[in-house]
């Protein structure tokens, strides 16, 4: 009995296996649910801004009336944002826990690109939540300060806040997504199509921060709205490939290990 267990020791040490157990599988899947409940609503809430506020066809004027009209849209349209950027962070943490010895550390570079990415991100969703949110009230109540004057410090506190958004932080998630992708990829005890499913979303999201930075900002955020939606499709089969992976009749390491017998 000791001998057997001192040779799946050894062979988990020499092919830098990992074989969680039922709870590890099942956590990590709410974890993934939990991320893709929270893209649902932000992504629809976006929908509904960009749609009603017609800021595909952007204009700072056009933003600052939007934002003054509808203050409780946007601003819970922000914190579901940024509450969506936590929980991609928390996903890549729980990766960890499933992926093999040998891949932890992509998912690790991908843990610590996120985190980079979540950490603009809320400096940026600050920004539009609390400082453009009250520019655009003054706009509208006439304030004391010129208009055009608010307008300049409004259209520069717009092109930072998405300056950080889709060309730092999203260009951060799309390096950490692809590395964490990579990591699943070599992790024998998942399927090698959830690579195939998420390669093209962070592609989607590369695209998205390639293309602002050649000013095609309408274009970019139709993409990264795709990428968006990409993510919950990705997240969601990620759930489902981990709730099989966690019921009592599916078969672990021992099938793994006579690969190598």
């Amino acid at each position: 009995m000791s001998q057997t267990a001192n040779t799946d020791v050894q062979l988990e040490d020499e092919f830098g296996l990992t074989y969680p157990g039922r709870a590890h599988f099942r956590l990590v899947g709410w974890f993934c649910v939990a991320s893709a409940i929270a893209s649902v609503f932000a992504l629809l809430l976006s929908l509904q801004v960009v749609r009603l506020g017609d800021l595909l066809a952007f204009s700072p004027v056009k933003v600052m009336r939007f934002i003054a009209d509808n203050q409780l849209m946007w601003r819970f349209s922000c914190m579901l944002n940024a509450l969506s950027s936590v929980s991609k962070v928390l996903v890549f943490l729980m990766l960890n826990i499933i992926v093999d010895r040998k891949a932890r550390l992509l998912t690790r570079i991908g843990l610590v690109l996120s985190l980079i990415g979540c950490a603009v991100d809320l400096n940026a969703q600050v920004s539009l939540l609390v400082v453009l949110s009250d520019l655009a009230v003054q706009l509208k109540l006439n304030s004391s300060y010129l208009k055009q004057d608010l307008l300049q410090l409004s259209w520069m506190i717009i092109n930072q806040s998405l300056g950080q958004l889709i060309l730092v932080s999203n260009l951060m998630y799309a390096f950490g997504g692809v590395t964490a992708t990579i990591g699943l990829f070599q992790t024998r005890a998942l399927p090698k199509w959830l690579f195939w499913i998420g390669m093209p979303v962070w592609l989607l999201s590369f695209s998205g921060t390639i293309v602002a930075f050649f000013g095609q900002l309408s274009l970019s955020v139709s993409l990264l709205l795709c990428y968006s939606l990409g993510f919950i499709v990705w997240a969601v089969s990620l759930a489902i490939v981990l709730d099989l992976r966690a019921r009592p009749d599916h078969v672990e390491a021992p099938s793994q290990l006579a690969e190598f017998n």
